[in-house]
C-alpha cells in the first residue's frame, strides 16, 4: 500500500480564526491545505475537554464506551485516596483505538505526545514522548526563579504548575510555575515534585547581571544565559519513581536582569533515554533532534516575555516531532501518523477572554496585543506544518484535527459553594476533605461535568440511603436549573440530567456521575476572582461550556482539515442545515481512506460528504 495517513492533532486550534489569518495571507502552508481540501466545525463530545475527545478521536468512540470523561478514572468501590488511573495510562482507555485496527490490517502506526498512548497498545508501530498533562518520563516540571543578593529568601514547596499529584484543578486550567527565590549570585537549582530530589545544576550571576548555567552531570559545560533566547541543553541526572537514576536535560532562560535581581525560568527535565516504544529509538532522536521536553514553561503573558518564550519553545517542539516523524518514516517506515501539539490552548487560555469587547477583560488598548497572540501562534504552527509536509507524496492523507478551540468565558461559578450552600456538600476544617457522613454529594476535580452521589453500599463511605437515591437527583438538577447569575438573572447551567438519561449526550456506565451537566455560553466552573459562588471569570475555558458556544469569531468548537486522493476541494458542510461533523467520525473516515476495519467499537460514521 502506497497511501499514508499524517493526522496532525492541534489542540484548541480554531476554524474561524484560522480562516481570518488564511486571508490576511500569512499562513503559506495552511492556505494551501485549505485551497485543496476540506475544512468543517467538528462536534465535541461532552465535555469539550483534551483529553476527552482525543480519546474520541482515535477510538471513533463516545467517552461512555471509551471511559475518558474526564482527565482520570476512578471505580466507585475505591476509597478516596486511592489512586485515578490517569489520562496519560493507556489502560484509562476501554476502546479499541485507530492504531490497534490498523496493526490488524498489517499498517505501522506512530504516535508522539499523544495522550493515553503509554504503555503502548500497539502491536506494530512506535510511540515517541508519550504525554501530555502528567508525561511519564517528565522528571521535574518546569520553574520559575528569582536570584540576587537583595532577594529575600522564600522556598517553595508547592509542585509545578500549581498542579496537584492526584488531581487537576476543577476549572481545568494550568498556573503560573512556582517562583522559587534563590540567594546570594551562587545556588543550586532546586526541583520539586518527586521525592528525594535536590537540584539539577548550578547557576551564578556576575555583577553584570550575566546569567551562566552548569548541569550537574560532571562533564556539562558552563553555558552563558543569553536574556530573551533559550539555553543550549544543560544535563543531570535524577531519581526516578522506583528509585532509578536518569539522564535528563533542560534548558534556562533569562527573563528579566537588573541591578537587584535575576529572574529565569527553568524549562521541564525530560529523560534523553528510553522514552519511546523501542525504547532504542530514543537515543536515535536525541541524537539527532536534540532531547524533546513537553510541558511548557510560562502562561504566554502578561507581557511578550512570557508571550515571545511560549512560542518559541512551542516551534522547538512542533518542529521536533516533525523531525521525528520524517526520520522514522524514512528509516523504518509508517502508514498512520499521530502527534498532539498543545500550542493553541496554551495562548487561548490567556488570550481570548481580552478579545471580547463584551467582556470583563476587554481593554480596548491591548485589543490588538491579544490579537497579535493569536496571529503569532498561527504563523509558528505554519511553520510546523511545513515541516510536517515532508512527510507528504502525492497518495498521503493530511488531517489537521482540533479537539476543540475556546469561546469567551465571563463568569466563572463555583459548584462546591453551590452544593455546599445547599447543603448537599460539607467539608472538614480543612475546607478541601468532604465530611463523609455528611455529605449527599461529592466531586471528582478532573471530572468536571459530574456530581456523584454518597450512596450506601456502593461509595465505601456512603452516606445516602438508596431509598433517597432519586430524591437527591431530583434535588441537584433543581438547583442547577435554578442556578442564576446575580449581575444579569442569566441561568448559569445550559441542562442537567439523571445519569440514566446521560445517554443523549453520550456518557454512561458503572462510573460515570449520578448528574451531569454543562454550563451556559460564557459561564466556566471554578472559584470566581473574589471568591464565592459566582463572580467574574481568571480566564477563558472550553470544558465546561456546551461545546457548540460560539462568538464572534472565537468557537467552542473543535475542527477537521482533510486533504489527499478523493477529497474534494473547498468543500465545508453545511452544518446549520445537516448537522454537525463529530469527533468520533474522525477514526473511521481514517479506516475507510486507507482501507481496513475501524476500530472495534467505533460509534462514528464515515465522512462520505468531504469524499468525491
Amino acid at each position: 500500500m502506497t497511501r499514508r495517513v499524517l493526522h496532525l492533532g492541534f489542540d484548541g486550534m480554531n476554524i474561524l480564526l484560522l480562516r481570518r489569518f488564511v486571508d490576511e495571507g500569512i499562513l503559506p502552508h495552511f492556505s494551501d491545505l485549505l485551497s485543496r481540501g476540506s475544512s468543517n466545525r467538528l462536534l465535541c463530545s461532552i465535555p469539550a475537554w483534551t483529553p476527552t475527545n482525543w480519546a474520541s478521536v482515535v477510538t471513533g468512540a463516545m467517552p461512555g464506551t471509551h471511559g475518558l470523561a474526564g482527565w482520570s478514572r476512578r471505580e466507585r468501590c475505591d476509597g478516596w485516596g486511592v489512586p485515578r488511573v490517569r489520562n496519560e495510562d493507556s489502560a484509562s482507555m476501554d476502546a479499541d483505538t485507530i492504531w490497534e485496527a490498523a496493526s490488524r490490517a498489517g499498517l505501522v502506526s506512530m504516535a508522539t505526545f499523544f495522550p493515553a498512548s503509554w504503555p503502548s497498545r500497539m502491536e506494530n508501530g512506535y510511540v515517541v514522548a508519550p504525554g501530555f498533562r502528567y508525561p511519564p518520563f517528565a522528571m521535574a516540571l518546569p520553574e520559575v526563579y528569582l536570584m540576587g543578593p537583595s532577594v529575600k529568601y522564600a522556598d517553595s514547596s508547592s509542585t509545578a504548575s500549581g498542579v496537584d499529584p492526584v488531581s487537576t484543578n476543577i476549572a481545568e486550567t494550568g498556573s503560573d510555575a512556582p517562583v522559587t527565590r534563590l540567594p546570594g549570585v551562587k545556588a543550586k537549582l532546586t526541583v520539586f515534585g518527586r521525592p528525594e530530589q535536590d537540584h539539577l545544576g548550578e547557576v551564578r550571576i556576575e555583577s553584570d547581571g550575566s546569567l551562566f548555567a552548569r548541569g550537574d552531570v560532571t562533564s556539562s559545560d558552563e553555558v552563558r544565559v543569553v536574556l530573551g533566547k533559550w539555553s543550549d541543553w544543560l544535563y543531570s541526572r535524577l531519581k526516578d519513581d522506583d528509585g532509578s537514576v536518569r539522564d535528563v536535560a533542560y534548558r534556562i532562560r533569562l527573563l528579566d536582569s537588573n541591578n537587584e535581581a535575576v529572574k529565569f525560568v527553568r524549562s521541564e527535565a525530560h529523560r534523553i533515554d528510553g522514552f519511546t516504544d523501542p525504547p532504542e529509538l530514543a537515543s536515535e532522536l536525541v541524537e539527532r533532534f536534540g532531547p524533546f521536553t513537553g510541558i511548557f514553561s510560562l502562561r504566554p503573558s502578561p507581557s511578550n516575555i512570557e508571550l515571545e518564550t511560549v512560542l518559541d519553545e512551542y516551534r522547538d517542539q512542533g518542529l521536533w516531532m516533525a523531525q521525528a516523524a520524517r526520520y522514522v518514516l524514512l528509516s523504518r517506515g509508517w502508514d498512520i501518523h499521530f502527534c498532539h501539539w498543545h500550542l493553541f490552548d496554551t495562548i487561548n487560555h490567556a488570550h481570548v477572554n481580552p478579545l471580547d469587547p463584551d467582556g470583563p477583560e476587554y481593554d480596548v488598548s491591548k485589543h490588538e496585543w491579544h490579537y497579535e497572540a493569536h496571529r503569532k501562534a498561527f504563523m509558528v504552527a505554519d511553520e510546523v506544518l511545513g515541516e510536517f509536509m515532508k512527510c507528504v507524496n502525492k497518495d498521503t492523507f493530511v488531517f489537521v484535527n482540533a479537539d476543540h478551540a475556546m469561546a469567551p468565558t465571563h463568569r466563572w461559578a463555583s459548584l462546591p459553594a453551590l452544593l455546599k450552600r445547599d447543603g448537599l456538600l460539607v467539608y472538614e476544617s480543612d475546607g478541601i476533605t468532604p465530611d463523609w457522613s455528611r455529605s449527599a454529594t461529592y466531586l471528582i476535580p478532573e471530572r468536571g461535568s459530574e456530581i456523584f452521589i454518597n450512596l450506601k453500599g456502593r461509595e465505601p463511605q456512603g452516606f445516602v440511603d438508596p431509598a433517597d437515591y432519586h430524591q437527591i437527583q431530583d434535588r441537584i438538577i433543581c438547583l442547577l436549573n435554578n442556578w442564576k447569575d446575580p449581575l444579569n438573572d442569566s441561568r448559569i447551567v445550559a441542562f442537567a440530567l439523571k445519569a440514566e438519561d446521560a445517554q443523549i449526550i453520550g456518557l454512561w456506565g458503572r462510573n460515570i456521575g449520578d448528574v451531569v451537566f454543562s454550563l451556559n455560553r460564557g459561564f466556566g466552573w471554578g472559584t470566581p476572582r473574589e471568591g464565592g459562588e459566582i463572580g467574574m471569570a481568571w480566564e477563558a475555558l472550553h470544558g465546561s461550556q456546551v461545546p457548540t458556544s460560539e462568538k464572534g469569531y472565537l468557537t467552542n468548537m473543535g475542527c477537521l482539515i482533510a486533504a489527499g486522493p478523493g477529497v474534494k476541494s473547498g468543500y465545508e458542510r453545511d452544518w446549520k442545515e445537516n448537522g454537525l461533523m463529530r469527533m468520533i467520525d474522525v477514526a473511521p473516515t481514517i479506516a475507510h481512506v486507507m482501507g481496513f476495519e475501524p476500530p472495534r467499537q467505533s460509534q462514528g460514521t464515515v465522512l462520505g460528504d468531504i469524499l468525491e
